[in-house]
């Protein structure tokens, strides 16, 4: 891709900064989504691919590392805000907590199947990690997202299990990512159908989550 240089942008008028930004992280994205490496990418590389000079992107990202880490940071903020939207509108619609819960796992999911690549950057990119705390990093937000459906679950369902609903989360989390990965790597006829998938989801939350009567027969 570095090899095939874009004509040089037109500059963008006053106050038209944020759309260079996300332009920049636009580029980004992309090269990391083909390689899935940290160095595959490189700052020259992503000037090219916008059309501006490489230092223009200094006023915008301090280095690679920092770039990287604001590509990694929307890819999870975008997946969470799906989670929570998916949970939410299943509530408007008057679905029950194990539906509401459903609808969550099920836009999970469908993030991972249908965008496999920002998927996969975003859980198996080997890039340099900045020095922050796990408070600080950035995949707190997918943390909080899975959190925050159990919790609501719970509440609904076993309010007295609601301090759980963290370790749940996180044990939910864990089945559910291992169970994509894994059926990433099967043989066909298995990649390409969700019913695998579907049918773990739904064994996963039922052995997970109190209140097995709320699961569909």
């Amino acid at each position: 891709m570095e090899g095939q240089g874009r004509a040089r942008r037109v500059h963008n008028a006053w106050g038209e900064g944020d759309r260079l930004r996300q332009e920049i992280l636009d580029a980004a994205t992309r090269i990391l989504e083909e390689t899935g490496r940290e160095n595959a990418l490189s700052l020259r590389g992503v000037a090219r691919e916008v059309g501006i000079a490489a230092p223009s992107i200094y006023l915008h990202f301090k280095d690679k590392t920092e770039l990287v880490w604001t590509v990694l940071a929307d890819a999870y903020r975008a997946l969470a805000a799906e989670m929570a939207e998916a949970g939410e509108a299943a509530a408007g619609r008057g679905s029950d907590p194990w539906e509401r819960m459903c609808a969550t796992v099920t836009a999970y999911r469908r993030f991972a199947v249908d965008k496999p690549r920002r998927y996969r950057l975003m859980f198996s990119l080997e890039y340099e990690s900045e020095d922050r705390t796990v408070s600080d990093h950035p995949l707190v937000t997918v943390h909080h997202a899975w959190t925050n459906a159990v919790e609501m679950y719970l509440t609904a369902v076993a309010p007295e299990r609601r301090a759980e609903a963290e370790v749940l989360g996180i044990h939910l989390w864990t089945a559910m990512h291992g169970r994509l990965v894994l059926w990433r790597t099967l043989p066909n006829p298995h990649v390409g159908s969700e019913t695998i998938l579907i049918e773990l989801e739904r064994s996963i939350l039922g052995r997970l989550l109190p209140g097995a009567e709320h699961r569909p027969q």
